[in-house]
């Protein structure tokens, strides 16, 4: 099957079911299923692979990092390194759509490549 070649090719694959609670709020079902691609980058890499991960975080990122983690709290599992680059000077910022929708982006583009595919299965999305 595709999501067992995505999967061995050291590739994520995510599956996130959509409930009744996320059909009022559809964003915090993909917000959740970001946060489990945290858990999952960190179970997949090396020591070596999440270092350089978290680099790449902190370089494209800068001072908003702390917005990204405010979306995806999982992504200090990546390494510790990143927790030393939180700030709480974000905490009042609003997030409206697009804002997160560029976030999430933004956190694909660092995540994802060719040797690395993120496959998302989004059910009953509404």
């Amino acid at each position: 099957s595709l999501t067992a070649r995505v999967d061995i090719s050291g590739g994520y694959v995510l599956t996130e079911k959509l409930d009744q609670m996320h059909k009022e709020r559809p964003l915090l079902g993909v917000l959740s299923a970001f946060n489990n691609l945290c858990a999952l980058i960190r179970d997949k890499n090396s020591p070596q692979e999440l270092l350089e991960i978290a680099n790449k975080l902190m370089q494209d990122f800068e001072s908003d990092f702390s917005v990204l983690a405010r979306l995806l709290p999982k992504i200090y599992a990546l390494s510790s390194q990143l927790k030393s680059t939180a700030t709480e000077k974000d905490s009042g910022v609003q997030m409206n759509f697009h804002n997160v929708c560029f976030i999430l982006q933004r956190f694909m583009r660092v995540v994802s490549s060719r040797a690395h595919p993120v496959m998302l299965f989004l059910d009953d999305l509404q």
